[in-house]
């Protein structure tokens, strides 16, 4: 799920200008990538998949765009992969200054294929930490309300004998429902259900 490995990356390169795509499409899967052309944003939305590991490349220079309809799109579709921007002088100002939140980095067009490369390696990153974050919250989806309550309790260093007086349980089944719930997550100690939670409540906020 952690990988970064090229081969397994894919670029989605989102535009209504031919020309750009080919030029930015064979040199990406020169360098390794896999990559998806889309020539309408509505595309690239229908057929999104969160699952696959990978970030999106989109010129903003596209007729049906503007700054808040490419973020007001994305968003309420659910997409929160790493976005890469490409713009061209007749982009406006004010469209930059609202995208520019939610993406790894704006270039300019055409891009220099150094420069994206560089920022696509950044992307291979942030999207490893997305894919790892979801697959944390759907292990936490498994977990009882009697497992997140001790957990969470746990996380704040507060001991089983102190938990079970806060939750009104026997102290003994305080060590099943963490022992439990730790298995769930995949975890073996305190410091790494820390960092875990720790993580999943970075990645979360940072969306907000």
């Amino acid at each position: 799920m952690r990988t970064t490995s090229p081969g397994r990356f894919t670029v989605f390169l989102v535009g209504d200008n031919q020309v750009t795509l080919e030029a930015l499409n064979g040199p990406l899967r020169l360098a390794g990538y896999e990559t998806r052309t889309y020539r309408t944003l509505q595309a690239f939305i229908d057929e999104h998949d969160q699952a696959v590991h990978g970030c999106t490349l989109l010129d903003l220079s596209m007729r049906e765009l503007d700054g808040p309809n490419v973020e007001q799109n994305l968003v309420r579709a659910g997409i929160d992969r790493p976005i890469i921007f490409i713009t061209g002088s007749e982009t406006s100002h004010a469209g930059v200054q609202v995208v520019r939140e939610c993406a790894v980095e704006l270039l300019s067009n055409p891009a220099k294929m150094a420069e994206l490369l560089s920022t696509i390696k950044g992307a291979v990153k942030r999207d490893s930490d997305r894919l790892h974050c979801r697959a944390v919250a759907k292990r936490v989806g498994t977990l009882t309300v009697r497992e997140r309550k001790v957990l969470f309790l746990v996380v704040r260093r507060m001991s089983n004998k102190n938990i079970a007086a806060g939750l009104g349980i026997r102290e003994n089944s305080i060590e099943v429902n963490r022992s439990r719930g730790m298995k769930k997550l995949g975890v073996k100690n305190l410091p790494e259900l820390v960092r875990m939670t720790s993580k999943l409540a970075s990645a979360q906020y940072s969306r907000e």
